[in-house]
């Protein structure tokens, strides 16, 4: 099923009910605090899934899930049907299983990085993460180019810092020839910056 961007795919206290895979596209997943604040918990792109606490027994969403790009296209199944192949059919539930242990993995390393590193720190690490999932070639020579479609303020929400750190950080990075940014895009100028 093909979303337009922002359109939700679930709302919190919403019956957990299915299982979402991302064919492409991007998906954000947060919550709202008491203030009505939005705070993001993970971005999921193609081949990700979502809702998965509904086949480990959730009765109802916690959080919200949000379309990010015009024409995501999303695959849903009903729990049921999931914990049936799973049941059944060995692969599948290997995968399901892989697909939740992936996502837990990255909500560890997140949390990982907001307790334990400093801001900058904070965001060289989600720009590693960033080429990791989207690197390309580039046939300019300028080095390996990522592009993604997260704002600064998504990788504020992200990392728990302003938006202005992110920009005066970012454009620091560009100064001293570590990266070089443009619109959704940054060139990998130098690699030994991501290890």
């Amino acid at each position: 099923m093909s979303y337009h961007k922002n359109d939700f795919l679930f709302l919190p206290n919403e019956l957990s009910q299915e299982i979402y895979l991302v064919v492409n596209g991007k998906v954000k997943v947060g919550f709202y605090d008491e203030e009505g604040n939005e705070n993001i918990k993970i971005y999921l792109s193609r081949g990700e899934i979502l809702g998965e606490m509904a086949y480990l027994g959730e009765v109802s969403h916690r959080d919200f899930a949000q379309v990010l790009e015009e024409g995501t296209q999303v695959c849903k199944m009903s729990v049921e049907k999931v914990r049936d192949l799973a049941r059944d059919y060995v692969p599948f539930s290997r995968e399901i299983h892989k697909k939740i242990g992936n996502n837990v993995r990255k909500l560890e390393r997140r949390l990982e990085i907001l307790f334990f590193k400093d801001s900058t720190r904070r965001l060289i690490e989600l720009l590693k993460d960033l080429k990791e999932m989207y690197e390309q070639p580039c046939p300019d020579g300028k080095g390996p180019l990522v592009v993604h479609s997260l704002t600064q303020q998504e990788m504020a929400n992200l990392i728990a810092t302003s938006r202005k750190t992110v920009a005066v950080t970012l454009n620091e990075f560009e100064r001293i020839g570590k990266i070089e940014l443009g619109q959704g895009k940054f060139w990998v100028l130098d690699e030994s910056f991501f290890k």
